[in-house]
């Protein structure tokens, strides 16, 4: 049951409606991520093409994260999360009317695919600052945690809904369902009541930006070790997860609609990972399950590749959207949590940076799928990242042993 701190969270109206923002954008993203990979592989019958559109999706992470952290603190938040929801919208709306006059190609989609990973890097630098802002500085961690639990659920209903839409209705049906999703939050956005904060910061120019915020990481250890394994499991668990489709499809010989099913599973996996740590990890204790997560992805993952049977597949790919959960439901709470408020932006755009390093593990896994076929890139991949992250947990063993994060760290 909710403690009388959720119950507090939960009557607050803004809080409430960022929360929802946050789901739609999640589940467009994961319902069209899975929509566009059938796609390609079924117009290309290449696992390598599909690879590509998760690098161009994620490529801007690296040149607009940070950047979007330090424009996010010049301009108002609430106007400029709107204009990423019109943005994403716009592009929809032109893709849909290619894909029903059957003009949609394969460069329409990878141009639509880049302007959303511009848009999507804005994630971090204003959604979840607005977020921590809607809320008593007490509660930020537990308010960021219940967040990132609820967007998972995204995980579980965007790729099955995005698989049912492609089977029935094809991509026109994915493009046009995006319109009136984005249309959606917009809306929501505009309802909330968001007042920028009027504390005064002297900010001479964006290179003395960059500059103090990378400065700031490198003098605390707590936030280098969240960085460290944020890059880890974002160089080798994106480029899985794109892998995922193609194994469902072409390996294990199941319709799109069952593929759905089983990326979904992630999310389901995630979901019920989520609602755990959200009722029972209390936030002193985020550190570890963020660290030990890492490790409950990629293992599943490893297991994953080596099976033949949909059946076996299934539940490994739920275990791992429980690891998965455990990282993301605390990687921002965690940030939040050893940032002072002036830094958090930007902060956030570095962990944005951080999580577009995955272009690079895309491009390593997409040739060797092109090589060595979808499930041994998926295993060779796999067995990286845990080598990575033994490393990491020697170099950086504050969260595994549970120190306490707070600014101070």
């Amino acid at each position: 049951m909710p403690n009388q701190e959720d119950r507090s969270l939960w009557s607050n109206q803004n809080f409430r409606k960022l929360l929802l923002s946050g789901m739609l954008l999640g589940g467009m993203r994961q319902l069209e991520t899975l929509a566009i990979a059938l796609f390609v592989f079924q117009e290309t019958g290449n696992a390598f093409y599909v690879a590509m559109m998760f690098f161009i999706q994620r490529a801007p992470l690296i040149p607009f994260g940070l950047a979007s952290g330090v424009v996010a603190d010049r301009f108002n938040r609430k106007t400029m999360f709107i204009l990423v929801f019109t943005i994403m919208a716009t592009t929809a709306a032109v893709l849909g009317i290619l894909a029903l006059q059957d003009r949609l190609q394969m460069w329409h989609v990878g141009i639509g695919v880049f302007i959303n990973g511009i848009a999507m890097t804005t994630e971090f630098s204003l959604r979840k600052p607005m977020l921590a802002e809607s809320v008593h500085s007490a509660k930020v961690g537990r308010a960021v945690g219940l967040d990132a639990a609820l967007l998972t659920s995204s995980l579980a209903l965007g790729p099955v809904i995005g698989g049912g839409i492609l089977q029935f209705l094809g991509m026109q049906g994915i493009y046009f369902f995006a319109v009136g999703v984005y249309g959606f939050g917009a809306i929501i956005v505009y309802s909330v009541k968001y007042k920028r904060p009027t504390t005064v910061v002297s900010r001479p120019n964006f290179a003395a930006d960059f500059r103090a915020a990378i400065g700031f990481a490198r003098s605390r250890r707590v936030i280098m070790s969240i960085l460290a394994i944020t890059i880890i499991l974002d160089l080798w668990s994106t480029p899985i997860r794109s892998m995922i489709p193609v194994i469902g499809e072409n390996e294990l010989g199941v319709s799109p609609l069952l593929v759905g099913v089983l990326v979904s599973s992630q999310g389901i996996g995630a979901l019920v990972g989520a609602a755990i740590i959200a009722l029972k990890v209390v936030p002193r204790r985020f550190g570890q399950v963020y660290q030990y997560g890492a490790f409950l992805y990629l293992v599943p993952a490893l297991l994953f590749s080596l099976s033949n049977w949909y059946a076996v597949s299934l539940p490994l790919i739920f275990l791992g959207g429980m690891g998965l959960a455990a990282f993301s439901t605390t990687q921002a709470s965690l940030m939040l949590m050893a940032t002072p408020p002036e830094m958090r932006s930007r902060m956030l755009g570095l962990v944005a940076a951080g999580i577009g390093i995955g272009p690079l593990g895309i491009l390593n896994i997409g040739l060797m799928a092109r090589l060595f076929g979808a499930s041994s890139a998926v295993t060779i991949a796999s067995i990286e990242g845990l080598l990575a992250l033994v490393v990491a947990t020697l170099i950086w063993p504050m969260l595994r042993r549970g120190e306490e994060v707070s600014a101070a760290s």
